[in-house]
C-alpha cells in the first residue's frame, strides 16, 4: 500500500512538472545561445534597423564620406558577397531623381538615424513590419519634425529599395549567424563558462546582449532596450571575432568586481606615465582612463576565452595596447583554482609597467 501511494505521488509530481513546462515555457535543459531566456542572442539585423541605417550608409557613400567608402572598393573586389551590397549603395543612389536625393539630404541634416532607431526600439517596435514602421513614423512624437517628408521618403525608399535588398542579403547574414553559432555547443551556457574561467560567481543577473549582423564594414551602432544592449556587427567580422566581441561584453561585469575598487583605480592612474598607453588614449578613445585600462583587460581576456573554448587556437593581433600580451600571459599561466583573477591581473600590470 505504501509503495502504491508513493507511485501515485510520483506520477502527480511528474504530471505537474510537465504541465509547468507546457504552460510557463520553462525548460529542463540548459539555456543555449539564442534560446528564449538566454542572455545572448546572435541574429540577422532587424529590418527596422536596416531601413534607417541603410539610408544613412547610402548618404555617406555618395554624399558625406565619398573618399572613405571609395576606399572599400578593394574589399568589394575580394568579397563577392559584400560586392553586391557595395554596388547597391551606388546603383541605388544613381537611380534616384533629384527630388529623392534632396529628401535624403534634408532628413539626415535634421535626424540622426540612431535616434530614429532608438525611438522604435524603446517603443517595442524592433521587430515591426514595414507597414508598422511607417505607421509609427506617422503617429509618434519623436518624428514630428518634418513628419510628412519622413513618411513620404521612407514609404517610397522602404518599398522600392530597402526591403527588396534586405530580402536579398538576409540569407547571407543568416548563414554567417549559423556558422558563428555552430562554433559552440547548442546548449552553451556563456555565464557559467565565464564563471568557471574567472573563478568569480555573479550574484546578480547579467544584462542581455543581442548582436545583430549586418552588411556594413564602416560604422557600428549600440542601442539600449531597458537593461539590454543591442549591438550591430560589421560584415568583415569573422565568426571568431564575433565570439571575441561576445566574450568581451560578458567579461566586463566580472572584471568590474575589482576594477571598480578604489585601489585598482589608483593603480590604473599610475599607468598614465606610459607613453604608448597615454598616446593611444588621446586618439579619441571613448572611455575614461580607468575604463580604457579595463577595456584592454577585457579584450585580452576575451581573446583568451576564445582559445579556451576551442573556437580558435590563434589569439589574433591586439586591438589596443596590452590586450594581446595580457591574453598570452593568461594562456600560459592563469589558473583560477590557484590564483584569483584580481590577483593575477594586478600582478601582471605591476610587473609589466614596473609600478
Amino acid at each position: 500500500m505504501k509503495n502504491k501511494s508513493l507511485k501515485i505521488i510520483s506520477l502527480y509530481i511528474c504530471l505537474f512538472a510537465v504541465i509547468t513546462v507546457i504552460f510557463t515555457g520553462c525548460s529542463w535543459w540548459p539555456v543555449g545561445v539564442g534560446r528564449t531566456g538566454s542572455p545572448l542572442v546572435i541574429k540577422v539585423e532587424d529590418f527596422s534597423i536596416f531601413l534607417f541605417e541603410s539610408s544613412e550608409e547610402i548618404y555617406r557613400a555618395n554624399v558625406k564620406d565619398q573618399a572613405m567608402w571609395a576606399g572599400l572598393k578593394e574589399k568589394a573586389i575580394g568579397d563577392a558577397e559584400y560586392a553586391g551590397h557595395y554596388s547597391w549603395l551606388y546603383d541605388t543612389y544613381s537611380g534616384w531623381d533629384e527630388h529623392r536625393r534632396t529628401q535624403l539630404k534634408t532628413i539626415l541634416a535634421n535626424y540622426d538615424p540612431q535616434y530614429m532607431i532608438e525611438c522604435l526600439i524603446q517603443d517595442g517596435k524592433q521587430t515591426a513590419s514595414f507597414d508598422e514602421i511607417i505607421k509609427f513614423i506617422r503617429e509618434e512624437r519623436c518624428f514630428r519634425n518634418q513628419r510628412d517628408l519622413l513618411v513620404d521618403f521612407y514609404s517610397w525608399y522602404g518599398a522600392n529599395c530597402a526591403l527588396p535588398h534586405y530580402e536579398q542579403i538576409k540569407p547571407l547574414l543568416q548563414r554567417k549567424v549559423d556558422k558563428t553559432m555552430a562554433m559552440v555547443d547548442k546548449n552553451f551556457d556563456i555565464v557559467n563558462f565565464i564563471e568557471k574561467e574567472t573563478g568569480i560567481r555573479q550574484k546578480k543577473k547579467l544584462q542581455n546582449v543581442e548582436l545583430q549582423l549586418n552588411m556594413r564594414i564602416i560604422g557600428m551602432s549600440v542601442f539600449s532596450r531597458k537593461k539590454d544592449t543591442i549591438t550591430t556587427v560589421q560584415w568583415n567580422r569573422t565568426p571568431e571575432k564575433i565570439w571575441t566581441a561576445v566574450f568581451n561584453e560578458f567579461s566586463a561585469p566580472f572584471f568590474e568586481t575589482f576594477t571598480d575598487t578604489w585601489s585598482f583605480k589608483y593603480m590604473a592612474r599610475k599607468l598614465k606615465k606610459d607613453e604608448k598607453l597615454a598616446g593611444k588614449y588621446k586618439d579619441d578613445i571613448p572611455y575614461t582612463w580607468e575604463g580604457w585600462i579595463e577595456e584592454n583587460l577585457t579584450e585580452g581576456f576575451a581573446r583568451y576565452l576564445v582559445v579556451r573554448k576551442g573556437i580558435t587556437r590563434d589569439l589574433g593581433e591586439g586591438s589596443y595596447v596590452f590586450d594581446k600580451e595580457y591574453a598570452q600571459t593568461l594562456t600560459s599561466s592563469f589558473d583560477p583554482q590557484k590564483t584569483s583573477l584580481k590577483e593575477f591581473t594586478v600582478n601582471y600590470i605591476k610587473k609589466t609597467y614596473d609600478i
